[in-house]
């Protein structure tokens, strides 16, 4: 899989993030909130912390390009080649500023609404996701994962078509929520709709793989 201008641009943020936190570091309080609970209370952990997210977010970036070739379907990452450099983008820019906002809310925990910066975030992954997983091809990384979609191609693609719909969904019902509910019905919203989401593409791939081998 070649290097795209994505994943320089991927590189760039990883890159800038630390920049970020060794400017910011000996400035930081000792403690760090790394937790915002629905209740307004939070949870703080030690600001080494940071060190460890920015390297979860740097361990990403050569994952993303072990993943293919180790898996034994990686061939059908190069027809997806668009939404897997799309993927790793989005995902190394979300961590990134997941951490952004733990570094900029070290002083003044409730300086940011973290809770609901953090729904939009998700919400918008969703949409991301589903938009483009009707095109994702059968892998054992990427995609919705279930011994029923992994073990007939057609059920796979009939239920990332619903997954997308239903991805695309869920990320409107969630930013819906963030924008105009509390905190403690926003997290209801959020949780109903992955559990949904989950629920349903699950059932629908085995009905589909009774339906298409009912002969077994």
């Amino acid at each position: 899989m070649k290097f795209k201008k994505t994943d320089l641009l991927a590189v760039l943020v990883v890159s800038a993030s630390l920049v970020h936190l060794i400017i910011a570091y000996p400035s930081l309080p000792d403690q760090v909130v790394t937790n915002w609970g629905l209740n307004g209370n939070v949870d703080y952990s030690s600001k080494s912390t940071l060190w460890m997210l920015w390297g979860v977010n740097a361990f990403m970036l050569p994952l993303f390009f072990i993943v293919p070739k180790i898996d034994p379907k990686g061939k059908s990452y190069a027809k997806v080649d668009g939404f897997y450099k799309n993927f790793r983008l989005v995902i190394i820019v979300f961590l990134a500023v997941m951490m952004e906002l733990t570094i900029l809310s070290a002083n003044n925990p409730h300086r940011f609404d973290v809770i609901k910066i953090s729904t939009i975030a998700i919400a918008l992954l969703f949409i991301f996701i589903g938009n483009y997983l009707p095109k994702c091809k059968q892998s054992f990384t990427l995609g919705i994962k279930t011994m029923w979609t992994l073990s007939d191609e057609r059920v796979w693609n009939k239920t990332h078509r619903l997954g997308g719909i239903l991805f695309v969904i869920s990320g409107i019902v969630i930013l819906a929520a963030a924008l105009l509910l509390g905190e403690k019905l926003v997290a209801a919203v959020t949780i109903v709709a992955v559990l949904g989401t989950v629920i349903i593409t699950t059932a629908y791939s085995y009905l589909l793989y009774r339906k298409y081998n009912s002969d077994r």
